[in-house]
């Protein structure tokens, strides 16, 4: 999981970017293709690492399995599907991929009304959820690591968002929760 992290942040930053387009003449897509691969490919072997040796971990209750354990999830894949699909929606993917760089928008409505970061707030519901199923001490770290992640990540965003949109993100930001998705509760 620090591996990911590490390599998916470092490969983020734009002069990076540039760095390795120039070194490298690839198109931003195929730049965007090979990073997405290489972060999942560590996303997805940290999760089998997680999942066979968890259980040789300390555990903290008994795990719970059926339907109970998979509500979290089934809640965090509707939020970050709601985002996506708005962003689809609106034909913005290549932007949020880092595709392309223009025109820069944000979204302040649907899954954005809930909060600032719906795809954040998807990936550590979905991962704080599977404590239920898998509540060991591996886990747990697990379940830091990537909250500790997702929050650096999400702060990073709001730097951008502010030095690109200014006051009209600030005000965003009064309205709009940050990560935890409930902005639902609060009045229009």
């Amino acid at each position: 999981m620090v591996c990911f992290g590490f390599f998916h942040s470092l490969t983020a930053r734009p002069g990076i970017r540039a760095a390795i387009l120039d070194r490298w003449p690839v198109s931003k897509l195929v730049y965007a293709v090979i990073r997405s691969s290489i972060s999942l490919s560590m996303l997805v072997l940290s999760l089998v690492i997680l999942f066979q040796d968890a259980p040789g971990t300390p555990g903290f209750f008994q795990p719970i399995l059926g339907l109970p354990a998979i509500i979290p999830t089934m809640f965090a894949i509707w939020v970050a599907g709601m985002a996506l699909g708005q962003v689809a929606k609106s034909r913005r993917l290549p932007q949020v991929f880092g595709v392309k760089d223009d025109p820069k928008v944000f979204f302040f409505s649907a899954a954005y009304s809930i909060c600032r970061h719906p795809m954040y707030a998807g990936w550590l519901l979905a991962s704080w959820g599977m404590f239920l199923s898998k509540p060991y001490l591996l886990t747990l770290v697990y379940n830091a690591l990537i909250s500790v992640y997702v929050v650096y990540e999400s702060l990073q965003e709001e730097k951008q968002m502010i030095s690109l949109f200014g006051e009209k993100y600030r005000q965003y930001q009064k309205r709009v929760p940050f990560i935890l998705p409930y902005g639902f509760l609060k009045k229009p």
